[in-house]
C-alpha cells in the first residue's frame, strides 16, 4: 500500500500531543506538513516529530500536497479550514468540539458532500477499550435492552483556569469537555435524544453566567433516560469521566482516569469478600448484583492510542467508502442536543430536540456513509 500523505494545522494539546504520536506509530503514513502560528509549537514538533513545520496553510500547501488535512485548531476555525480542504480536494479529519453552529455544520456537510469528501471526527473517547466495551455491550448493535445510563464528570478547573480557547468560553462546559459525555450519551442509545432538561449554575463562586455545575436528563424513545453531570468545582477526588449503562440484564461501569483499589468487607449483608481494582488509564466492567467481571483496561496513553485508532479507522473509510468510527454529521447530532441543553437551562422548561438531521439526505449516525 502506498503512503498516505497527511498535513496537520494547529500544534496545541490535541496536535502535537495525540495527533502527531499517534500518527509516528502508523504504517503506510507520511506527515508532509505540520503548521501553526506559533514558533514554539513549530520548533518542538519539528525537533520531537522530525516534521516539515509551516507558518500558515497557506505556505503549507503551496510546499506540500497531502491527501488528508487534520484540523487541530481551535473550534471556532473549524469550519473555514474544513471548507479550505474540501475546495482543495482533501479528506478531512477534525477535531471536536466540531463547529461553532448548526448553520456552519450544514454549510461544512452540504460543501463535503458535493465535492464528494468525507470528514471524520476524532471523537477518541468512543475509540477507547473501556468505553468502546461498555457500547458494544449494552449500545444498540449489543441486543441488550438499554434503559438507563449516567454519565459524570468530578473535577478542579472552573471557568478561566484554562488557557487558550478553552478558558476564554463563558459557557462552555458541554461545548468543550462535555462534548465527550454527550458523544458517549448518543453512541450507547444511537440516536438523539427527543428532549432535555437542563439546569446549569456558577455554583455561587463566580461572577456571570458561568456553567461550572451543569445537570442535563435526556429522553429517548422507548422511556428511555439518560443523566448527565459535571462538577468542574469539586475539591474531592477527581473523576474525569464515569459512565454506567444499565439494561435489563446487568449493569455496564467505565471508570476513566486511573484506578486502582483493593475493597474488603461486608457490603449489604453480603458474605466477606476481597476485590481488586486496577486500570492504569481506566477500567471497565459488567455487574450483576454484586458478581463483577472486568471486560476491559486502557492502555498506558489512552488519547493516543484512540487517536491512532480513529486515523486507522477513518483513513480506511476514505479509501473504502466504508464506514467512518463518528463523522460530521454525529458531530452536527452532537451539538444540536448541547444547544438544546442551553436553551433548557435559560427557559427551565423541557426542551424538545429538533430531528432535522434525521432526515436530511446522505446523513446518518456512524455506521453509515455520510460525511
Amino acid at each position: 500500500m502506498a503512503s498516505r500523505r497527511i498535513a496537520i494545522i494547529g500544534l496545541g494539546e490535541a496536535g502535537y500531543e495525540m495527533h502527531l504520536p499517534a500518527l509516528a506509530q502508523m504504517k503506510n503514513v507520511t506527515v508532509v506538513g505540520a503548521c501553526d502560528v506559533d514558533e514554539q509549537r513549530r520548533a518542538r514538533a519539528t525537533g520531537k516529530f522530525g516534521v516539515p513545520v509551516f507558518a500558515d496553510l497557506d505556505s503549507m500547501l503551496t510546499a506540500v500536497r497531502p491527501e488528508v488535512l487534520i484540523v487541530a485548531t481551535p473550534p471556532e476555525t473549524h469550519a473555514a479550514l474544513c471548507l479550505r480542504a474540501i475546495e482543495q480536494g482533501f479528506n478531512v479529519v477534525c477535531e471536536k468540539p466540531f463547529v461553532s453552529s448548526l448553520d456552519e455544520a450544514d454549510t461544512v456537510i452540504d460543501a463535503a458532500g458535493a465535492a464528494g469528501r468525507r470528514i471524520a471526527l476524532n471523537h477518541e473517547f468512543r475509540e477507547m477499550p473501556i468505553f468502546r466495551s461498555v457500547i458494544e455491550g449494552a449500545g444498540p448493535a449489543s441486543g441488550e435492552d438499554l434503559f438507563f445510563a449516567q454519565v459524570w464528570q468530578s473535577t478542579d478547573i472552573p471557568q478561566g483556569v484554562e488557557s487558550g480557547w478553552r478558558g476564554q468560553m463563558q459557557r462552555r462546559t458541554l461545548h468543550e469537555a462535555g462534548v465527550h459525555l454527550v458523544d458517549l450519551v448518543l453512541g450507547l442509545f444511537g440516536e438523539q435524544p427527543v428532549a432535555v432538561w437542563a439546569s446549569m449554575t456558577n455554583g455561587g463562586a463566580m461572577e456571570g453566567g458561568s456553567d461550572a455545575l451543569t445537570v442535563v436528563s435526556l429522553e429517548f424513545t422507548g422511556g428511555r433516560l439518560a443523566q448527565l453531570v459535571q462538577n468542574r468545582l469539586c475539591k474531592g477526588e477527581p473523576h474525569y469521566l464515569e459512565l454506567r449503562a444499565d439494561t435489563r440484564t446487568a449493569s455496564y461501569r467505565a471508570s476513566f482516569g486511573g484506578r486502582a483499589r483493593i475493597i474488603t468487607g461486608l457490603y449489604r449483608s453480603t458474605k466477606p469478600s476481597v476485590r481488586i481494582e486496577y486500570g492504569t488509564s481506566g477500567l471497565a466492567w459488567r455487574e450483576i448484583g454484586n458478581d463483577r467481571t472486568i471486560i476491559a483496561r486502557n492502555p498506558g496513553d489512552p488519547r493516543v492510542a484512540a487517536t491512532r485508532r480513529v486515523l486507522e479507522k477513518s483513513l480506511d473509510a476514505f479509501d473504502t467508502g466504508g464506514a467512518l468510527p463518528s463523522s460530521a454529521a454525529d458531530g452536527r447530532d452532537a451539538l444540536e442536543v448541547i444547544n438544546a441543553c442551553y436553551t433548557a437551562a435559560d427557559t427551565g422548561q423541557r426542551t424538545l430536540v429538533a430531528r432535522d438531521s434525521t432526515l436530511r439526505p446522505g446523513l446518518s449516525r456512524s455506521g453509515s456513509t455520510s460525511s
